[in-house]
């Protein structure tokens, strides 16, 4: 008796398929059909990019600005609750108006490294502090040299995209880091605050694409200046503990870690004394299709209405997902 035997080619962006039929024995009758289903790729029309980058990257900039209001939240109430803020801060539609009013925040973070600063001053430099605080790589991981070297992951990704391009632009934003770390210290300069408050009016103090400046910082250099407006304001301040100067850290420099860790995983919805099981475990993904099963609705021909599956048909499904004939 014959046999028919399937073979499938699965690439990204392409189907191959073969039907063959054999002998008992395995030896090839004939090739009964066979073709392939090429499938357009993934990726924008002009450029290699894919298609999700773009709402990747909008995402990422939501993220990026919601986890910034969160911090100037907490500062903000750690910062009222020492009288190093004043009390309309929580309560004014418009804070921004009292924040400018408290001077300029350059100058006051400059004048804080050899001055003593008034409470509200001092409070005013800390704030500014938590809104912008460096670069800092959270990159541990690379896409494998081995995957390099799979046509299918070249036709999605690009010739380019596969030259490191994240390598390429995070070194860009190093050099940048370096040319600024120069240029303070040719200046003279302590601190970036420092650095930045020296700069003549009209320049960028900030680095903004329209402006064409490169004003790149890392994360050292607002722990140093931070250490350093700490040591000085402490003299002048009773509040400035130690404690208080490990919370203002804590909610300016903490970065949550990419990698999800053991003591990160919540617990079970359905099983609230064990943890969540990972999705690679089979048993997660026998749950996953038997209540697809479950929750599956087909519509009847000529009507409205959705029929559940009976239980035969549920059986007869759970073998096909099983690998059962």
């Amino acid at each position: 008796m014959s046999q028919l035997i399937l073979g499938l080619d699965v690439g990204s962006n392409s189907l191959g398929w073969g039907l063959l039929s054999t002998d008992e024995d395995g030896h090839l009758i004939e090739i009964i059909d066979a073709g392939v289903r090429i499938f357009p790729k993934a990726v924008e029309e002009k450029t290699p990019t894919p298609k999700n980058q773009k709402r990747r990257q909008k995402r990422l900039a939501r993220r990026t600005l919601q986890r910034r209001a969160r911090r100037k939240r907490c500062m903000l109430k750690l910062l009222v609750n020492h009288a190093l803020l004043p009390n309309e801060l929580l309560t004014d539609p418009q804070p921004e108006v009292i924040l400018n009013s408290l001077g300029d925040p350059y100058l006051l973070r400059s004048k804080a490294l050899d001055e003593d600063l008034q409470p509200h001053e001092l409070g005013r430099v800390i704030l500014h502090l938590v809104q912008r605080r460096g670069f800092l790589s959270n990159r541990k991981t690379r896409l494998g040299r081995e995957m390099l070297d799979d046509p299918d992951v070249l036709a999605v990704l690009g010739e380019e995209d596969c030259a490191d391009t994240d390598d390429a632009e995070e070194s860009a934003f190093k050099s940048d880091i370096n040319r600024l770390r120069e240029d303070i210290r040719k200046s003279g300069c302590r601190t970036l605050g420092e650095y930045l408050a020296r700069r003549k009016q009209g320049e960028a103090k900030r680095n903004r694409g329209h402006l064409n400046t490169n004003l790149r910082t890392d994360r050292q250099m607002y722990r140093d200046e931070l250490a350093q407006i700490f040591t000085r304001q402490m003299i002048a301040h009773s509040v400035l503990t130690d404690e208080l100067q490990l919370q203002i850290e804590q909610i300016i420099f903490h970065q949550r870690p990419i990698k999800l860790k053991e003591d990160r995983v919540g617990k079970c919805s359905l099983e609230p004394r064990k943890k969540r099981i990972l999705v690679a475990r089979l048993e997660y993904q026998r749950f996953r299709y038997l209540q697809d099963i479950n929750n599956l609705r087909y519509l009847i021909p000529y009507s409205d209405e959705f029929q559940k599956l009976n239980t035969n048909d549920r059986g007869n499904l759970k073998q096909l997902f099983e690998g059962s004939s």
